[in-house]
């Protein structure tokens, strides 16, 4: 399923949520976003919508690279060089040339999972070391693996329960448990676009469904 459909379910989700337990027009329209965007976070896993909003922004590392690079080169450039001299400016080089190379979209996330968990760190946010924990990790496996289980519903919902506890906004555990599962539904089997469901009892069961 694409993103804009999980983005759209989950956003549905989080109003539905939102009038059954009868709060404001503000609170329904951030549990409306929240779900929204939970929605998505399973595809954390790949090159996604998400994936791509979320992470630290690869144009902007890759110039910072090429700054220092080409100041290690300008540093060390001498008529005769030194063998250390030599030595700063083939750093210089590959700094310059290599980020663009080396520097993939999945490395991103994972500095933003880092970025992320070093902030909740900072805070003493239960919910952004988690957050931190699953955007890191989840840049590191293959696509519909743990983030497409139960073990991730289960681990997602823990941070949308310790997140409602620091925002003090009821709903938000619901609204990440539910939206997160109607993500895992919509790619199971019984739809008819899916070329392959989802294994949620993974890694102890391969079923898929």
């Amino acid at each position: 399923m694409d993103g804009k459909t999980h983005f759209i379910i989950g956003g549905v989700t989080g109003i539905g949520i939102a009038k059954w337990m009868g709060v404001d027009l503000p609170t329904t329209v951030s549990l409306s976003l929240l779900g929204g965007c939970v929605g998505l976070v399973p595809d954390l896993d790949v090159k996604g919508t998400l994936s791509r909003k979320i992470s630290l922004n690869k144009k902007w590392l890759t110039l910072l690279a090429g700054i220092i690079g080409l100041l290690f080169i300008i540093s060390n450039f001498s008529v005769n060089p030194s063998t250390s001299q030599w030595l700063g400016i083939c750093v210089g080089i590959a700094l310059l040339t290599l980020p663009p190379i080396i520097i993939k979209q999945k490395m991103m996330v994972l500095l933003t999972g880092i970025a992320v968990g070093i902030l909740g760190i900072w805070l003493q946010s239960k919910s952004l070391i988690m957050l931190g924990a699953y955007i890191g990790t989840a840049s590191r496996l293959p696509h519909r693996s743990l983030t497409h289980s139960l073990i991730g519903l289960a681990y997602f919902s823990g941070v949308g329960y310790f997140l409602e506890q620091e925002l003090r906004i009821d709903g938000i555990m619901l609204v990440c448990m539910f939206s997160y599962a109607s993500h895992l539904l919509l790619d199971m089997k019984w739809i008819p676009k899916n070329r392959r469901g989802v294994k949620l009892f993974q890694p102890f069961l391969k079923w898929e469904f």
